[in-house]
């Protein structure tokens, strides 16, 4: 299959590219070239440019031909529409990559089913926002090549940099093994899907010219229930270790820093469990290979071999 990956070095998409070739697919990226840390294999052509650059996708795509697109950088009703502008009639399935930040929070049912919940109308959580009209815009644009929309949630993998309820990836990893404390909101037991970018990579490529999957919307998680605190505990596990939690309710912890801990009110306070039963009826051959100690034993080892610095920003003083 002769495929182009808009995006293909980030956290998931990196791992879209080297499945795909490990797969035999003939790969095209395109990106802005800017990641130092993932070497693409030789095997995939590389198209550089920034997707906001007006009429440069125009440019370097106008006499494409590649049997499908993964679009990994819609963030916005205008990408969508600039995708669609660009490759319809020149591919048969654009695969678009929104988010379960979509979705209106608090969500109304557990686990949050695709008709169950509806994408934000309001620009409260301007992130989520963006991918709810991105969404609209695809489904509202008439077009010959079939369109599936992936809704991902919290995904780890090499690369990543939103690990922990702060994003403070390594520091979690030293915090631990200097014995520090780390900071938990609430009392840890909010229920989360976390995924690793492998299982998801696979879950991108199995949708590829899959008739099932056209015109749809799917969440897709790993489909395992997991706490906060298991996150933590799980990293300290594969430490040798035990992690010190210290939980403080999310609502303390906006009145002490409204910058650093702001965030936690839309997307991480409530519930992220997922209904994925949609996707596993449309590519039923995908089973994710990646629990929770699984993938965190890849995240520790990337740590430790990258030798990561310690992030002074998000390194909470104890008093």
């Amino acid at each position: 299959m002769k495929l182009l990956i808009l995006g293909g070095t980030g956290n998931m998409s990196r791992q879209i590219t080297l499945q795909a070739v490990q797969a035999g697919h003939d790969v095209t990226v395109f990106n802005r070239g800017t990641r130092k840390d993932f070497a693409v294999p030789s095997e995939v052509r590389v198209v550089t440019g920034d997707r906001r650059t007006p009429g440069l996708l125009e440019e370097k795509f106008h006499n494409c031909s590649f049997d499908a697109v993964i679009d990994m950088l819609s963030y916005t009703e205008d990408d969508a529409l600039q995708t669609l502008k660009v490759f319809d009639g020149h591919v048969q399935h654009i695969i678009f990559t929104s988010s379960t930040a979509a979705y209106e929070m608090p969500q109304r049912t557990v686990p949050v089913r695709e008709d169950s919940c509806a994408l934000w109308t309001e620009n409260i959580f301007p992130y989520g926002f963006e991918k709810a009209k991105m969404e609209r815009r695809v489904w509202s644009t008439v077009s010959e090549a079939a369109k599936t929309i992936i809704r991902p949630s919290l995904t780890f993998g090499v690369g990543c940099s939103n690990i922990g309820i702060l994003r403070q990836n390594a520091n979690i990893m030293y915090r631990i093994l200097e014995g520090r404390s780390l900071v938990m909101m609430g009392d840890g037991t909010m229920y989360r899907n976390f995924t690793f970018a492998p299982d998801m990579a696979d879950a991108y490529l199995k949708t590829l010219l899959n008739p099932a999957a056209y015109g749809k919307a799917f969440n897709v998680t790993n489909g395992i229930s997991y706490m906060w605190d298991d996150l933590y505990n799980t990293v300290a596990s594969v430490l040798g270790c035990k992690a010190d939690l210290v939980h403080i309710s999310t609502e303390t912890l906006l009145c002490f820093d409204p910058v650093l801990f702001g965030h936690l009110e839309l997307e991480k306070k409530y519930c992220g469990l997922f209904d994925c039963s949609a996707f596993r009826q449309a590519v039923p051959d995908w089973k994710p290979r990646y629990d929770l100690k699984k993938g965190m034993e890849m995240i520790v080892s990337w740590w430790q071999e990258s030798r990561f610095p310690l992030n002074e920003e998000k390194d909470i003083k104890e008093t």
